[in-house]
């Protein structure tokens, strides 16, 4: 089972990532060699590939992507997580007080893995590559994957700087689709969202009807890399932003019937997310590989922020755990655990869970090990159960049974299961509440509540503040349409870009 090890060859160019001017339009590729020459030989290409999946997470410096970032990005600044207490990491998401000046970046490290997918994919096209006769299927599959990572990246690109699809079928301006390495004083503008869309779309049917993306047999194959399972689940989800929900369906319909993922059992559940458990792999689809602190995890990454004996940064919100108790056969109940050790923290928060454990310490005794969920079957079941209550009609029995197949594998309440005579707005709404308890701590729940015009409360009065410290006004209470719910494109951006600046986000 291949893993991604990180080699000498990518050092120049993940040590070489910084916030400077443009930065993500004047970067080597992943061999750190000059443009001209980078990629000539299948060797140049398989390594261009692990410095495209290593890049995904970001660098030691600068966590901007999925070694954390992206994940609490999307949890703290809903309702269900929350930075504990001023000064944490997470705390500018969470507080959304920021400005133009001083707001997260969710932009340079992303558009820098855009330019490695680029350059492999500009390598395939050009016939740059050598030997290319000897690895046709090899340097097919390599290309394909490339462009689902590109797809991926201006997927969570355009959720963090546009406004979602569904505001106002994508009219709204996005950010620029970059589909080929740029020159260093190129000045593209934001595309709108629903041409950023319509090329994600399209950059993952290309590389689902190519058939050259590895078709695993078995759970965990390609664990770390993008197979035909992880392209379609992607996609599932984009058709699900975009409210293409028959085709959101079908998708995760095949995805259920067809792959070799199955859910965890409730019996399995808490262990699993352990990577060392043997059960690890049966439900995820796509996770990227931590093997060291040398892979950007280290005390920086999303592990070490949510644990206790960690950084113990971000915490799960009172109204969170009040809800997932109401169940207490719910097995979801044990990967939010308490304090146990600091006698500050018990304090505080006596014996309620608080932490989410799935990145946990495990086998191998460090949670700067875990893996990164990126895609996993329970949110398929998930998309289906959705897209089917949005979609009504006969599609709507369909739901409810993935629904209830579900929830099979994580309570043994009977009332806890729908009821076929459901009303279809019921229907959602308990689909909706099933996402949360779900994919807490995996960065969904912000991106979900904005693409499905949801108000986040936070808190509304002292009565309900819960464990929440003081917030503004404005994000106590927000949708969609509150200015800070969008990020602003960073000012060295702006500023070296008069198109990106006369485009910058209302407000800032």
């Amino acid at each position: 089972m291949k893993k991604i090890y990180n080699i000498l060859a990518l050092a120049a160019v993940t040590t070489g990532l910084s916030s400077c001017v443009n930065n993500w339009l004047d970067q080597t590729p992943s061999n750190g060699t000059p443009t001209s020459s980078a990629i000539t030989n299948y060797n140049d290409a398989r390594t261009a590939m692990y410095g495209m999946y290593d890049g995904l997470q970001g660098n030691s410096t600068y966590t901007q992507y999925y070694a954390a970032r992206m994940f609490y990005y999307g949890d703290v600044r809903g309702d269900d997580m929350q930075a504990r207490t001023q000064g944490m990491r997470t705390s500018s998401c969470y507080e959304m007080r920021y400005t133009a000046d001083d707001a997260p970046n969710m932009w340079n490290i992303q558009y820098n893995v855009i330019r490695r997918a680029n350059r492999l994919i500009e390598a395939v096209d050009n016939k740059t590559i050598t030997d290319a006769e000897n690895f046709q299927a090899e340097l097919a599959n390599i290309y394909n994957q490339a462009k689902v990572i590109r797809a991926l990246v201006h997927f969570d690109l355009v959720k963090v700087y546009g406004m979602p699809y569904t505001y106002d079928e994508g009219a709204s301006l996005g950010v620029p689709f970059v589909d080929k390495p740029l020159d260093r004083d190129a000045q593209p503008g934001r595309d709108k969202v629903a041409d950023v869309y319509a090329k994600v779309v399209a950059d993952l049917n290309n590389a689902i009807d190519s058939e050259a993306l590895t078709v695993s047999k078995k759970a965990g194959e390609k664990q770390g890399y993008i197979d035909l399972w992880a392209a379609k689940a992607l996609l599932c989800r984009v058709y699900l932003y975009m409210n293409k929900n028959q085709e959101a369906f079908d998708l995760a319909k095949e995805i259920i019937d067809d792959s070799p993922y199955e859910l965890w059992t409730p019996e399995q559940y808490a262990e699993a997310w352990d990577k060392q458990d043997p059960n690890h792999t049966k439900e995820m689809i796509f996770e990227l590989i931590n093997n060291g602190s040398d892979d950007w995890a280290d005390r920086e990454g999303i592990g070490y922020l949510l644990n206790e004996q960690g950084y113990a940064d971000a915490i799960c919100t009172k109204s969170f755990v009040d809800m997932l108790q109401t169940d207490p056969a719910d097995v979801r109940n044990e990967v939010v655990i308490p304090a146990m050790y600091d006698k500050d923290l018990k304090k505080t928060y006596g014996e309620n869970p608080i932490f989410i454990n799935k990145f946990p310490l495990g086998a191998l005794g460090d949670m700067r090990l875990a893996n990164l969920p990126i895609l996993r079957l329970s949110e398929v079941y998930l998309n289906a159960a959705e897209a089917a209550a949005k979609l009504g009609g006969a599609a709507k029995a369909e739901g409810i049974k993935y629904l209830n197949d579900l929830l099979d594998k994580r309570t043994k309440t009977p009332t806890a299961k729908v009821s076929d005579a459901i009303a279809d707005d019921e229907f959602l709404s308990k689909v909706l509440i099933e996402r949360r308890k779900e994919l807490v701590g995996e960065g969904q729940r912000f991106f979900d509540a904005m693409r499905n015009n949801e108000t986040i409360v936070r808190y509304s009065s002292e009565e309900n503040q819960g464990w929440h410290y003081s917030l503004l006004k404005k994000s106590q209470s927000f949708d969609r349409t509150y200015t800070k719910a969008l990020l602003p494109i960073p000012v060295s951006e702006t500023n070296a870009n008069p198109t990106l600046k006369a485009q910058q986000n209302p407000g800032y």
